[in-house]
C-alpha cells in the first residue's frame, strides 16, 4: 500500500445514498447502488447458510476482452492485471424475490425466482449483455453489444422501449460475432428518472454518452442529452452522484461529465481500470491503475490524489473503515489513522462485498464469509470456477462464477 500526501481533509461518512426506488434488502443495481458500493444492510445468518440451487449455463461467459498479455517482455513484468474485466461472470441483481442477470453466452437477459431458481422469462437481444441490469420503478434496464439500451417490464419481460445512440450500420468482428461499431458496454444507470448509458468501441471513433427519459426512452425534457467524445472508449459500469456521471475507460482514467447537462469536466485519477466505486465523502476508488495493479483513491470534487493500494484486487468502504483484499490476505484499516484493525488469510480474493456485519469474499474455487468486526472466518464453501460476482439480498447469497454458474445459498430451515 502506497500513501500519497493529501491536500484535502476528511469528510464525515454519511451513509450511502441509494437513489433507486427499491426496498433496503433488495440489490437493484450492479454492486448494489449507483455508487457501486458493494455494501448492503442485508444481514444473513452466515453460519447456517446452505446451498439452495445452482443455475448452470451450457456455455461459459464470453468476455469482450481476453485480458492482458501474460507478461510484459519489454519491462520484464509478470502477473499483469486486466484493465477491462467487467464481464467475467453473469453479474446479478435481486429485487422483490426475483433475480435478474444478463448473459454473454446467449445474448439474453434472464429472470429467475430468487428462492427456487425457476426461470420466469428470458429476453433475447442481438448481442452480448455484459453488465448487470438495473431495476427502477418496476422496469428493468440494460444494454447490449447490438448497440441498443433496453427497458423491459420487470415482471413479464415485455419490451417497453429500446434506443440506439448510433443507427445500425457497419459491423465489425468481436468474439466470433459481427457487432456494430458502437456496442453499448456500460450497462444502464438510472437516476432520478433519467437512464444513462454509452456506446463505444474503437478509440479512433467517437464515443457517446446518452441520457434519456427512463420511462419513454427518448431524449426529451430536462436532464436528457447525447454527447460525444473522441480518443477514448467508454465501457464498464457507470457511476453517479447528485451532480456527476463517471465513465470508466479501461486503459485510461475515468471520464467525468455533469449529470444534468452532459458537459465534459475532465478525467479523474492517474490510472485506468473498470473496477470503481464512490464513497459518501466523495472519494473515488478505481483500478487496476495499470497492468501491474493498484486501486487508487482520488477525491471526486477536488481531484486530489489521496492514497494508492498497491496489489489490491478489490475493496469496500463502510464509514471510516476500508476493507481491502490483496494477494492472499484481507485486512480492515482505519481510513483516518491509517492503522490496520485486523488482517487474515484470504486465498486469491477476486470479489468482496459487505452485507450487514459480514464480508463475503470470492476466489478461485471458493467463497468465504468473515466477521467484519474482527476478521473471524465464519463460513466457507467450494464453488465451480472463480467467484467474481457476489450479491446478498432477499434473504439469500448469490455467487456468480467464471464457468457460467450462479450458486444460491439460504439459511437452513
Amino acid at each position: 500500500m502506497k500513501w500519497i500526501p493529501l491536500s484535502c481533509g476528511w469528510f464525515a461518512a454519511l451513509g450511502f445514498l441509494i437513489c433507486l426506488t427499491a426496498r433496503a434488502e433488495d440489490w437493484p443495481a450492479y454492486r448494489h447502488d449507483n455508487y457501486r458500493s458493494g455494501v448492503t444492510g442485508e444481514s444473513l445468518d452466515v453460519k447456517h447458510l446452505e446451498k439452495s440451487w445452482v443455475y448452470t449455463s451450457p456455455v461459459p461467459p464470453q468476455p469482450a476482452w481476453e485480458g492482458p498479455a501474460k507478461w510484459d517482455a519489454y519491462a520484464n513484468i509478470k502477473g499483469l492485471k486486466s484493465m477491462r474485466d467487467y464481464d467475467s461472470v453473469f453479474y446479478t441483481i435481486v429485487v422483490g424475490g426475483m433475480l435478474y442477470f444478463g448473459s454473454t453466452a446467449d445474448d439474453a437477459v434472464h429472470a429467475l425466482d430468487a428462492r427456487t431458481g425457476e426461470e420466469k422469462w428470458t429476453y433475447i437481444t442481438d448481442g452480448a449483455v455484459r453488465i448487470a441490469p438495473a431495476w427502477w420503478d418496476g422496469r428493468l434496464y440494460f444494454s447490449s453489444d447490438d448497440g441498443h439500451a433496453y427497458c423491459l417490464d420487470a415482471e413479464t419481460g415485455a419490451l417497453l422501449w429500446k434506443y440506439a445512440p448510433v443507427p445500425p450500420g457497419d459491423l465489425t468482428p468481436s468474439n466470433g460475432k459481427m457487432i456494430p461499431l458502437w456496442p453499448c458496454r456500460s450497462g444502464v444507470l438510472v437516476e432520478e428518472g433519467i437512464a444513462y448509458f454509452t456506446a463505444a468501441l474503437l478509440p479512433w471513433k467517437e464515443s457517446y454518452l446518452c441520457a434519456v427519459d427512463a420511462k419513454t426512452g427518448k431524449i426529451e425534457g430536462p436532464g436528457s442529452f447525447k454527447v460525444s467524445r473522441e480518443h477514448g472508449t467508454m465501457e464498464g459500469a457507470l457511476l453517479a452522484t447528485a451532480e456527476k456521471i463517471y465513465v470508466p475507460q479501461g486503459r485510461r482514467p475515468p471520464l467525468v461529465f455533469h449529470r444534468k447537462t452532459g458537459a465534459f469536466e475532465g478525467t479523474l485519477g492517474s490510472g485506468g481500470g473498470v473496477f470503481a466505486f464512490i464513497t459518501p465523502d466523495q472519494h473515488f476508488f478505481h483500478g487496476p491503475g495499470n497492468k501491474t495493479g493498484w486501486i487508487e483513491d482520488t477525491h471526486a470534487q477536488t481531484r486530489d490524489a489521496f492514497a494508492r493500494f498497491d496489489d489490491a484486487q478489490c475493496m469496500v468502504i463502510h464509514g471510516n473503515t476500508a476493507y481491502v483484499a490483496k494477494n492472499e490476505i484481507l485486512f480492515a484499516m482505519d481510513r483516518e489513522k491509517r492503522t490496520i484493525h485486523w488482517q487474515v488469510p484470504c486465498p486469491d480474493p477476486r470479489a468482496l462485498i459487505l452485507a450487514g456485519d459480514t464480508l463475503f469474499a470470492g476466489g478461485n474455487g471458493h467463497a468465504f464469509g468473515f466477521d467484519s468486526r474482527n476478521g473471524e472466518r465464519l463460513w466457507h464453501t467450494p464453488v465451480s470456477g472463480t467467484a467474481d460476482g457476489i450479491t446478498a439480498a432477499n434473504g439469500g447469497l448469490f455467487i456468480s462464477t467464471t464457468d457460467g454458474a450462479i450458486h444460491a445459498f439460504r439459511t437452513a430451515n
